[in-house]
């Protein structure tokens, strides 16, 4: 394989100035804001988030799931509880999310802490789901060894005709109570402006790093 010299792969930000005096006092606020803004002027699905978590022997491992509500109560996603990413969530509950808004020349990143929603609210977003996508749900052994594409096609084809779909009790949501926000604005010559959000005694501390 070619060795590839990406020294001269470079952009020149010239995003919107931050001015931390004028932003609110709450992480969500902006956060709302800026989430309104990238639903507005990027491609794709703005709501696409990366994940990163610990397994038990400490090794990280970061993939991209989708946000599917957020409020001041944290971020919520689903997915299923015996994946690789809900074994970690249950060894270590601390994680955090990377929001990367390319366009805008943004990025989010948020630690918090996460927990499975209730039941019945899992149910609620998974009967809201198309039917197609709650039977994969019910099929997939997420993150398990597979032995054929053709095998996984032929299970879900099954149960497509065969039964009503119902929520496996291992697949539902997790939400995530942030207690850190860091909003990235990228500007010109590297001078990257970075405002953190830090809860300290259930107050928002507010402050500037350098870029």
């Amino acid at each position: 394989m070619q060795m590839y010299d990406l020294s001269n792969f470079r952009k020149n930000y010239s995003g919107k100035s931050l001015e931390i005096n004028t932003m609110p006092a709450n992480p969500f606020d902006w956060f709302s804001f800026w989430f309104d803004e990238a639903i507005h002027n990027e491609w794709g699905e703005a709501n696409a988030m990366v994940l990163s978590t610990t397994d038990s022997e400490g090794k990280p491992h970061s993939r991209v799931v989708l946000l599917k509500e957020f409020s001041e109560n944290g971020f919520v996603f689903f997915t299923n509880y015996e994946s690789h990413k809900g074994k970690h969530i249950q060894a270590n509950a601390t994680v955090a999310l990377l929001f990367f808004w390319q366009k805008l020349q943004r990025q989010v990143r948020i630690e918090g802490m996460a927990t499975k929603l209730s039941p019945q609210q899992s149910d609620n977003y998974f009967y809201s789901r198309p039917y197609e996508n709650q039977i994969a749900a019910m099929v997939s052994k997420q993150s398990q060894p597979l032995e054929s594409k053709e095998k996984l096609l032929q299970e879900y084809e099954k149960l497509l005709k065969e039964q009503n779909a119902i929520r496996p009790c291992n697949w539902g949501g997790y939400i995530i109570k942030p207690f850190y926000f860091e909003f990235w604005q990228g500007q010109p010559n590297r001078l990257h402006e970075r405002v953190v959000y830090q809860l300290e005694n259930s107050n928002w501390i507010k402050y500037l790093l350098y870029p």
